[in-house]
């Protein structure tokens, strides 16, 4: 069967475990926010290929920025730093790739 069970759907949804380690300070969205070496185009790809062994769609790419630029614009208007804002889109994307079916049952 393809779909989740309700208890795991529930733990991805809610477990303190992986929040923990998605807003780790050492966990790949701060490196990806940290990073000013490569654009966001460059760090989606990597994000992708780690996630899903496989680069993502454009329109994929087309959403998560413009996630990151909305949190980003965010999070610079409430606390004047942007990277933190930065951090927080990254986690916001990470999450959302581990909780889709294609990471829960092929990877």
């Amino acid at each position: 069967s393809q779909d989740a069970s309700l208890a795991q759907s529930l733990h991805l949804l809610n477990a303190k475990d992986i929040q923990e380690k998605i807003s780790s300070e050492k966990g790949r969205a701060a490196q990806l926010a940290a990073d000013t070496t490569r654009n966001d185009d460059d760090k989606l790809r990597d994000l992708y290929r780690w996630a899903y062994s496989r680069p993502p769609q454009s329109e994929e790419i087309q959403i998560a920025k413009a996630h990151l630029e909305k949190v980003a614009a965010k999070s610079s208007d409430e606390k004047g730093n942007a990277i933190n804002g930065r951090r927080l889109a990254y986690e916001d994307i990470v999450w959302a790739l581990i909780n889709t079916k294609e990471f829960l049952f092929n990877h």
